[in-house]
């Protein structure tokens, strides 16, 4: 599979950019005369930047070219060529989303996806609900005993009343909770207990 070319070239353009920058900061002090042991050191340094910058710039071209023409580059690191693959081919991979509200059939017919045969990570449609009983709740990721309260009240429900039953229920609930009313887990089944009339 080729990566898109303006993608392709917007890496490059990039890489082109940067090097030429870290170049042009570097090569100044890596040819400036240095009568110092310190100063002979920072110019060496100076000389192997801009070495780097030309190598790592050599080998971006040389992947890009791969990407936009399906031919191997030999000699690149295999970490390199998936770091300026990933950069060609991010915007690829961000374009396949499915929008939230659609299912699987709701697809465009039209458009084909770069990756077919590649399935699609399950995604949560619509706000997420509490799977209750009337006697009991299982508990979600991210719940407090605070919010299940809330919950069981309604929305009419106040603070104080709130602050009652989620005592309620951490009292009916202790065994399964433990002794911190805070730490309730993901998946722990909890009983509710009777409303009380007012």
């Amino acid at each position: 599979m080729h990566a898109p070319v303006h993608r392709c070239l917007v890496v490059w353009l990039a890489a082109t950019a940067a090097g030429a920058a870290l170049v042009a900061w570097l090569l100044p002090q890596a040819l400036a005369p240095a009568t110092r042991f310190d100063d002979v050191l920072v110019r060496l340094c100076a000389g192997a930047g801009c070495v780097a910058a030309a190598w790592l710039w050599v080998v971006t071209t040389a992947v890009v070219a791969e990407a936009v023409t399906g031919a191997t580059a030999p000699g690149v690191p295999a970490p390199l060529r998936r770091l300026v693959l990933l950069a060609c081919g991010a915007a690829v991979v961000a374009g396949l989303a499915v929008p939230a509200q659609a299912t699987p059939g709701e697809v465009h017919r039209d458009r084909q996806p770069s990756v077919a045969g590649l399935p699609f990570p399950d995604r949560a449609l619509g706000a997420p609900v509490h799977v209750r009983t009337a006697e009991q709740v299982v508990v979600r990721p991210g719940d407090t005993l605070w919010e299940l309260a809330a919950a069981d009240l309604g929305p009419g429900a106040d603070p104080v009343e709130i602050d009652a039953r989620w005592r309620e229920i951490y009292a009916r609930n202790r065994s399964v909770i433990g002794p911190d009313p805070d730490l309730i887990e993901p998946a722990q089944r909890l009983r509710l207990p009777a409303h009380h009339d007012q």
